[in-house]
């Protein structure tokens, strides 16, 4: 987080990796615009430009072959309220890992566009740290976003901030965004059930209960439920395995490989958790999650 004297700035620009867009702007509304990055800045560039050598070389070593686009945040929105905009994007990020399920990436902030610093003066632009992250993590091939993606993250921003709130929410939220940069894959399994499991906030009968309500929250049917449970039982017996360091396979490839798809398919199920909670609003009580559970 900035030093609080940095009110007049215009425009924060949040670096990304990990999207692709059709678009060079896409508005989320207001004051937000998701931009495409028409150069980039090169590592003497950002090293005589920026006042934090820090960042600079944190940006340096993603390189533009990760950080593609920007996210434009116009504080003068903001009135007085400018000690919202970092949540506000943090939020704005947030929203879009659950929707598109892309592996986003933001290390820094900047006061002026990335794309802008080769004719900045030297030391003429401040930027700051924002998510901590790891340069050097293998990093998935990018999210094309739709239309469709901005527009759900428009309507549903206010929802999610609301949500935020909560700390069920906000620990599930947290592991969806910050699962890859865990050092291996047994220890993003566990923190993307860590997200499930705060959503629930079960004492007993983990595997059981867990299936169930999940099942009930995300089917629409009962044959879509019944693929829900199914699907979670199995998915929760590997996560035991894997956590405890059995193997999923005899051989190693296969073992990880198998690995690998779970992370995909837990990832996923909490996404849609998470898209159901904001839908509703709340996250349910224990006894609200009874009254779902016994409902016709």
């Amino acid at each position: 987080m900035p030093p609080d004297d940095l009110d007049q700035i215009e425009r924060w620009h949040f670096a990304i990796g990990g999207l692709d867009t059709q678009h060079e702007i896409m508005t989320l509304g207001g004051p937000f615009q998701l931009r495409r990055l028409r150069s980039f800045p090169s590592h003497e560039q950002l090293a005589t430009s920026l006042t934090s050598l820090p960042v600079a070389g944190s940006i340096a070593l993603y390189g533009e072959k990760i950080l593609r686009h920007e996210l434009v945040i116009d504080a003068s929105r903001f009135e007085e309220n400018t000690e919202r905009i970092f949540p506000t994007a943090e939020a704005i990020l947030a929203g879009l890992r659950i929707r598109t399920g892309a592996e986003i990436v933001c290390p820094a902030v900047c006061e002026r566009s990335w794309s802008a610093l080769r004719a900045t003066p030297p030391n003429g632009c401040r930027a700051f740290h924002f998510e901590r992250g790891l340069s050097h993590h293998t990093t998935a091939e990018p999210k094309l976003v739709l239309a469709e993606d901005i527009e759900w993250v428009r309507h549903n921003l206010a929802g999610l901030i609301k949500l935020t709130g909560n700390e069920s929410f906000q620990t599930a939220v947290e592991a969806l965004c910050t699962y890859m940069l865990a050092s291996n894959d047994r220890m993003k399994v566990a923190q993307l059930w860590a997200g499930v499991e705060a959503i629930f906030d079960i004492e007993y009968e983990l595997r059981y209960r867990l299936s169930t309500l999940a099942a009930k929250l995300l089917g629409s049917s009962g044959k879509e439920s019944r693929a829900v449970y199914s699907e979670m039982k199995t998915l929760y017996g590997e996560r035991s395995k894997i956590i405890h360091g059995k193997q999923l396979g005899k051989k190693k490839d296969a073992h990880e490989a198998k690995v690998r798809e779970h992370i995909s398919r837990i990832r996923s199920r909490l996404a849609q958790l998470l898209t159901k909670l904001i839908a509703l609003g709340k996250v349910p009580t224990e006894e609200e999650f009874e009254e779902i559970l016994f409902e016709e």
